[in-house]
């Protein structure tokens, strides 16, 4: 997220960090990366140290929060290396509730890099990504993981109150008109939907440990040339193409690199249809939730707008 949540100030991060984690933040700087959580990287009295997380949950996320960092943390102690989990706190928690509806986790820093969108242009990238995909999802379930499931964020409400014109900030009536002009485009698109999910309901494929969005910006290189996974809050049960979605396909086919972890198995084309399907439904209403719900004309508010103008046909 570009824009620092004002509820969570740096000086209430470091005290967190103090008084919960007995960490030492001499420093404490909001880091513009990733979108819809939070983050500061806290620093000690030398370098870097810690990598801070803060996301609004609201009165029921929390317990998705917790059950995503307790499977994170028991793959990491599990052996796959290739995961970045969250660290306790002094009493054992790796989550507090820091303010009402806020959450936050802490994680160690790791000095690396990332790339600024999620597309795997580099062959061999895309290759390594798939070899740790293949080990991730034979991994044996852990205990906290929670179970996916096929509903569209916020569907419920995706087509209410298209007959009025919206006031909850700049954003709102362009959202609503943009809307209505692609009803037969969304209604369409979530017919197809419905038609692909009962097509993998019937499926006896099994489901497998995912991490639900391994794209490149979710991927830190170290200089040893390892890849490490970050942003595990989208850890769940599920067909193994939830995964694949991201990383077949492109210039090279990498399903074979998938395969010498993952065992002979094939990804079904419409189980992937249905994914990348159910990413663009679930961008274009949460945007919409989003821009009917009171909110400012800020850098996040921009980079929303243009994200659901690509999404939903003008």
């Amino acid at each position: 997220m570009r824009d620092e949540p004002s509820e969570i100030p740096r000086d209430l991060v470091a005290e967190i960090l103090n008084e919960h984690w007995g960490f030492q933040a001499a420093e404490v700087t909001y880091a513009p990366v990733g979108f819809g959580s939070h983050h500061w990287i806290a620093s000690d009295a030398d370098d870097p140290r810690w990598f801070v997380t803060a996301d609004r949950v609201g009165s029921t996320g929390g317990p998705v929060i917790e059950a995503a960092m307790h499977t994170t943390k028991e793959l990491a102690d599990r052996g796959y290396e290739f995961v970045v989990s969250p660290l306790t706190d002094r009493s054992g928690r790796l989550v507090r509730e820091v303010l009402p509806g806020w959450t936050l986790a802490v994680l160690p820093y790791l000095d690396g890099w990332s790339t600024e969108d999620g597309t795997w242009d580099d062959p061999a990238e895309r290759a390594q990504i798939a070899r740790i995909l293949g080990r991730l999802h034979t991994a044996s379930t852990p205990e906290a993981l929670q179970r996916w499931d096929f509903a569209i964020p916020a569907r419920d409400t995706l087509f209410a109150d298209l007959d009025r014109p919206w006031s909850a900030g700049p954003y709102a009536e362009p959202t609503r008109l943009r809307l209505v002009g692609a009803l037969d485009h969304v209604h369409g698109e979530l017919a197809r939907y419905d038609a692909l999910v009962r097509e993998i309901e019937a499926s006896d494929d099994p489901w497998v440990v995912t991490h639900g969005e391994p794209h490149s910006a979710n991927v830190l290189r170290t200089a040893d040339g390892r890849m490490h996974l970050v942003d595990w809050v989208t850890v769940r049960l599920a067909p193994r193409e939830r995964d694949l979605k991201a990383v077949l396909g492109g210039p090279a086919d990498v399903l074979a690199a998938y395969q010498a972890e993952a065992g002979p198995v094939s990804p079904r084309a419409a189980a992937l249809e249905l994914f990348d399907a159910w990413w663009v439904l679930s961008e274009i209403a949460s945007y919409v939730q989003l821009f009917r719900e009171p909110h400012a004309d800020s850098q996040d508010s921009k980079l929303s707008w243009q994200e659901l103008t690509e999404y939903l046909p003008g």
